[in-house]
């Protein structure tokens, strides 16, 4: 939650044993922000699996033989390791 938005009051519901435990565990002057914040990462939470289910099958094999067994993933991963400069060949 960034501090310059703009805050706009909602009325929820909760179930009377979440807000017994967000009383008794959050304290009062805090317990928007702590609201606020679960909201915000369950709605990050939310927005990444609709977009993993919409990204689903995308993947091709056939796209990407250099990926197509074991050996061949380990030899792209040196080799892209190598193009950053990561290569660990040379430590001892």
């Amino acid at each position: 939650m960034t501090s310059a938005s703009t805050s706009v009051r909602m009325n929820v519901l909760l179930p009377a044993d979440v807000a017994k435990t967000l009383r008794e565990v959050v304290p009062s002057r805090k317990r928007a922000r702590f609201i606020a914040e679960a909201v915000e990462r369950e709605l990050r939470r939310v927005q990444l699996e609709v977009a993993l289910e919409a990204s689903a099958g995308a993947w091709e094999d056939t796209d990407h033989p250099e990926l197509a067994d074991g050996p061949a993933i380990d030899r792209w991963i040196a080799e892209g390791r190598t193009q950053m400069g990561w290569d660990r060949s040379g430590d001892a």
